[in-house]
Parts: C-alpha cells; sequence; structure tokens
C-alpha cells in the first residue's frame, strides 16, 4: 500500500510553491538560515512576511528552514518530500488505529485486509493531493499526525499512560497547528465507547470520577497549550471573515459539501467561490441545517450500539475534527486541506462498516468474495489515478489557478492569481483581461491593484500603472505588497526619494519581507561594477518593474564580473520570454542549465520558451494557404 500511494504521488515531487507559500516561504527571510530556528519559538513574526498571517507555528517553520537548509536553497523537492514523509507516515499510524478499533469487538484475521485498505483509501483520496501538494499545508499534515500517533501510543503501549508519554505528540502537534487541541474530546469520546478494564462493582459515581481523571491530562494538556499558542500570536493576525454570523450560517453547509466530496471528490479546487450566506432561510442553509443534525443523531444512535460504535466514533470524530474551521471565522468559507483531519473520522466509519460486511459475508461463495475484493482494488486504483491528475494540477501556478477558474469562473481571486501566473509567461495582454474580470467581481481587493501596476508597466502604460499602486496602497496600506511593488516601480521610475519611505514602512510591518530588505539594500548602496550580485539584484528589480530589455542589460553587466554566473542567464532567459524573443531566451537558459544542471528556475523558463516558440511555429504554420 506504501508503495501504490508513492507511485501515485511520483508526479508531485517538483511541484513549486503556491499561493500562502509566497508570504510563509519564498518571500520569508527567516526560513533561509537553520540559525533562526530558536527564534521561531519565541517569535511568531518569523512565520511570515505578511503581518495579517503571522500566527504561531514554530515547528513548521523550522521544518521550513531544515528543508531550504537541505536544498541547498528553494527547490521544491526537498519541501515536497518532506510533506510526503510526514503524510505516509500518519497513513500507516490511521492504519494502526483502525486495526485496533476493529478488533475491540473481537480478533479476526479479515481486520488487517480491511485495515489496509482503509489506510490505502485515505492515502489515495484525490481531495487529500490538495494539503500534500500546497507546502504551507504541512501545519495540517503535522497536526493530524500527532493526534493519529497520541491514540497509537496509548494504545500499543499502555505501559506508558502512566507517564503520559502519549501526550507528547500532541504538545508538538500544538506548535504546529492549533486544531490539535480536538485530540481531548476525540480521546473523551473514546474512552467513553471503548474503555477498557472498567470494574462493574464500582460505584456509578466511583467510575465516573474514574473517567473524568484519565481524559483530564489531555484537556489540561490542550487548554495549556491553546493559552500558550494565543498569547504568542501577534495581535496582527487576522482571520479574515468580514461577517462572523454568516460564515457561521453557512458551515453545516459546507459540511455536507466536504461529506459529498469524501464520497464522491469531483469538482475539487485550489480557491472556491462559495460565498457565505446572508441568511439562514433559503435550500442550500436548509440542507446544511438537515444534514448536521441527520449525522449527528446517526453518529449518536451508531455509538449506542456496541455492533456499530467504530462507524458511530467515525462520524462523531469528523463533525468535532471540523469544530476549528466552523467556529473560527476565516477569510474563504471552504478549503480542502481543512478536510484532512475530518476525513479520517470518515475513513474510520467506513472501515467499520466494511468490517461488518466481511463479517456478513463470511459464509458467501468464494466468486462473491471475490467480486468484493475486485471492487475494493478497483476503488484504490481509480483513486490513485486520480490523484495523480489532481497533482498534475498543482504542477505550477499556471496550471492550478487555470483549473481554479474553470471551476470557478465568478472567483475573481482565482481570475487574479490565473492573470498573475499568465503575466509572469509574458502573456501580457490575457493577464490584463484577467485582471479587469477580477475587478468587477472583487473592486476593493488590494493586491489585485497590484497585479494591475505590473502588468500595465509592462505595457507601457507607466501613468495607469502609477494610478493602480496608489489605489493598492490606499485599500491595502498594512500589506507589504502594495508598498514594495509601488516602491520597485517609483524606482524604476528614476523616483528614489519616494520609493525609500515605502520601503521603510514595509520593513516595521515585516522585517521578514524578502523584497522589501532588497529594495532597501539597493537604496542605501549604489551598484557597483565590482560586485556581480549587485547588477543582478539590479536586474530583478527592472525585471519586476517590467523594464525587460534594462534588466537584461543589468544581467550581462554582471556576466562580465562573472563569466559563468548561471542566475544571471537565467535572467536573461526569463527577460526574452516575456519579450517574446523565446528563441533567445531559451537559448540563455540552456547556458544556465549547462553551469547548473539542478538550476529548477531555468530549467521551468527554458520549458515555458520551448513550449511558447513551439507554439508560435506551429500557428505560423496553420495561417499558411495552401495555394502558397
Amino acid at each position: 500500500m506504501a508503495a501504490a500511494i508513492l507511485a501515485a504521488y511520483s508526479n508531485h515531487f517538483q511541484n513549486g510553491f503556491h499561493f500562502d507559500d509566497s508570504h510563509a516561504v519564498t518571500n520569508n527571510a527567516f526560513v533561509r538560515s537553520i540559525r533562526n530556528i530558536p527564534r521561531f519559538f519565541t517569535d511568531a513574526a518569523t512565520f511570515s512576511s505578511l503581518p495579517s498571517n503571522q500566527s504561531y507555528r514554530p515547528i513548521v517553520t523550522t521544518s521550513l528552514a531544515i528543508d531550504y537548509w537541505l536544498g541547498g536553497g528553494l527547490k521544491p523537492f526537498w519541501f515536497q518530500a518532506s510533506n510526503f514523509i510526514w503524510f505516509l507516515i500518519q497513513t500507516g499510524l490511521l492504519g494502526l488505529l483502525v486495526y485496533h478499533l476493529l478488533e475491540t469487538h473481537g480478533r479476526d484475521p479479515r481486520h488487517g485486509y480491511v485495515a489496509v485498505s482503509a489506510a490505502g483509501i485515505y492515502g489515495l483520496h484525490p481531495a487529500n493531493a490538495d494539503t500534500v501538494n500546497y507546502i504551507i499545508a504541512r501545519s495540517d499534515i503535522i497536526s493530524t499526525l500527532a493526534v493519529v500517533a497520541a491514540f497509537v501510543l496509548y494504545l500499543f503501549l499502555p505501559r506508558w499512560r502512566a507517564w503520559g508519554i502519549y501526550l507528547a505528540p500532541i504538545a508538538v502537534g500544538m506548535l504546529a497547528k492549533p486544531i490539535t487541541a480536538m485530540f481531548a474530546p476525540l480521546f473523551a469520546l473514546y474512552l467513553l465507547l471503548f474503555a477498557e478494564g472498567s470494574d462493574p462493582g464500582r460505584g456509578k459515581g466511583r467510575r465516573v470520577l474514574d473517567y473524568l481523571a484519565a481524559i483530564a491530562p489531555a484537556f489540561l494538556l490542550c487548554a495549556a497549550m491553546s493559552l500558550l499558542v494565543w498569547k504568542m500570536t501577534p495581535k496582527s493576525w487576522v482571520g479574515g471573515a468580514a461577517d462572523a454570523r454568516q460564515y457561521l450560517m453557512t458551515q453545516p453547509y459546507v459540511a455536507l459539501l466536504y461529506f459529498k466530496t469524501f464520497l464522491w471528490p469531483a469538482g475539487l479546487s485550489a480557491d472556491y467561490d462559495l460565498s457565505p450566506f446572508a441568511s439562514a432561510h433559503g435550500a442550500r442553509p436548509c440542507a446544511g441545517f438537515v444534514f448536521t443534525l441527520i449525522l449527528l443523531a446517526g453518529g449518536v444512535l451508531a455509538a449506542i450500539c456496541r455492533r456499530t460504535r467504530v462507524i458511530g466514533f467515525g462520524l462523531l470524530w469528523f463533525l468535532i475534527a471540523l469544530l476549528p474551521t466552523s467556529l473560527s471565522p476565516l477569510a474563504e468559507a471552504m478549503n480542502d486541506h481543512r478536510t484532512f483531519f475530518p476525513y479520517m473520522g470518515l475513513v474510520i466509519a467506513l472501515a467499520g462498516a466494511a468490517a461488518m460486511i466481511a463479517e456478513w459475508m463470511r459464509e458467501c461463495p468464494a466468486p462473491a468474495k471475490r467480486l468484493a475484493a475486485a471492487a475494493v482494488v478497483l476503488l484504490l486504483c481509480s483513486s490513485a489515478f486520480a490523484t495523480y491528475q489532481r497533482n498534475r494540477v498543482w504542477r505550477d501556478d499556471e496550471s492550478l489557478w487555470h483549473d481554479a477558474v474553470l471551476k470557478g469562473p465568478g472567483n475573481g481571486r482565482a481570475l487574479m492569481n490565473y492573470g498573475d501566473a499568465l503575466m509572469a509567461r509574458g502573456r501580457l495582454a490575457e493577464a490584463l483581461d484577467d485582471f479587469e474580470q477580477a475587478r468587477k467581481l472583487a473592486p476593493y481587493y488590494p493586491v489585485l491593484y497590484v497585479n494591475l501596476g505590473v502588468v500595465e508597466a509592462a505595457m507601457g502604460n507607466q501613468a495607469q500603472a502609477g494610478l493602480d499602486f496608489q489605489t493598492a496602497l490606499q485599500l491595502g496600506p498594512q500589506i507589504p505588497d502594495c508598498l514594495t511593488f509601488y516602491a520597485a516601480w517609483l524606482l524604476a521610475q528614476g523616483r528614489p526619494g519616494e520609493a525609500q519611505p515605502l520601503v521603510r514602512r514595509a520593513l516595521e510591518l515585516s522585517p521578514a519581507d524578502l523584497s522589501a530588505q532588497r529594495l532597501l539594500a539597493q537604496l542605501n548602496a549604489p551598484f557597483s561594477p565590482s560586485s556581480p550580485e549587485s547588477y543582478l539584484e539590479l536586474s530583478l528589480v527592472r525585471y519586476r518593474a517590467a523594464r525587460y530589455m534594462e534588466a537584461i542589460d543589468a544581467a550581462e553587466h554582471s556576466l562580465k564580473l562573472r563569466p559563468n554566473y548561471p542566475e544571471a542567464y537565467n535572467n536573461i532567459g526569463a527577460a526574452w520570454n516575456s519579450l517574446g524573443e523565446y528563441e533567445l531566451g531559451a537559448a540563455a537558459c540552456e547556458h544556465a542549465l549547462r553551469l547548473k544542471p539542478d538550476f529548477v528556475l531555468a530549467r521551468n523558463n527554458l520549458n515555458y520558451a520551448l513550449e511558447m516558440a513551439a507554439r508560435r511555429h506551429k500557428a505560423a504554420g496553420s495561417s499558411v494557404s495552401p495555394g502558397r
């Protein structure tokens, strides 16, 4: 089963950084040195270069710094391999947990097969691929791993229970994501349903006290760690929901959608366009409330009956694990990575039902058993194929956001991100069209105006670019990107005096912002012919300001000082690509790869140049009339 999961994810290890990875990884100066690890545990501002996203997750930031150190830079393989390894361990431990739960009904050799199949269904479920591919979502992987590891330690090492060793993973998981605290109610539910060794001769009151004493350490630890996380989280952090009441009204319906996705994972998206409900009246809100009540009642009734208590435990796990994201108003009404933890409960419930079916089929003829086994294999194979295809969507920003736009054409943020990806490819007219569509849907989105400014500048509309950057700054004065991109544009226009206060303000908001650090270095230190790095930095600044020929000129100055400088050749290639000169871009990127064969960015730029050149030649060939 581990080999099957590895095969399904074999095409994900080179998938790039996306979405929140930009402020938590690629633009976060702190993850670039493992010497910062002690600081991660004392300063939550090290988690992100975006103040509104600076939450206290030191274990996550530590793992990112280690990946950066192992790879010697922002090499996706090391980050994706880390995500996958944690995920694979978690899946194996889930199989052990399922096996133990099934064995509470009595030993049966079929339970092993059911447990392994259940682990496979979870490990190969395409909805989980969105969490595994999304690097910063390792917070969900680590926290979920902590919960299942605590259960396994408690169940399989009973001699260590008195020492509380089983709670060690919970303490670690809480430093990855606070949803780990849901272990306490899940543990209490487990002991209530599956308590071992209770003495019927003891009075009811005494048994209640024993039960409370058994669950107290878990609740005390989770409460203490939750308080620590709350104290360490900066006041700049915001959940993002515009209206808490509307968000809460929407969550029962979201739970219904999550349940449907588990059973039929069609329509997966990196960014859903579901808007919070303005009223509790209507078909969708009512459907959500009815579903939640039915599932809750079904879970309780199944838990009461000894034969179906594993099913009940799994259904209630699903609902309990959804509580943190359902009760805490967040910017998006739903996200697939929020189901990573709850889906373990549905897998447990499914395993409980499968074990009952397997017992019922004990006396069935051999052909029926073979047919049932074939159905399980077919389910696993189809899930593996779907996961493999989902990994392809996460390959790069263009493929990811193109998929999100197709599934949510009314999603302004998805349109903006797709336009951003197109702009990076030099497809400026298409990018501008997407940005304009996004503006109609999200007219007060500050980052959208940043992108509008960048694309207008690239197309030579400097006056309009300046207006767009000013609008972005008015809408988002506390967002570092609104400051740094405007400052970069001002600097490219020869207005360093206006750029400097913007850069300093960005660093006040976010000292970890690499873009602001680079701009400040450029403002404070003139570029010297003795420094190839400074010319390379100037090339990057000019590239971001869409002054591509000047970017090439700066990179060529860098090469005069350091002839074998792969990063300079890559900058030249990227600039030629943006100008539509794909043959020149490919030649420069090939030179960069000869000097540095494992240069992922140059490889991506080369592939893009070759693809666009091939399209151009094909289009030119098809435009020639047959008579010529």
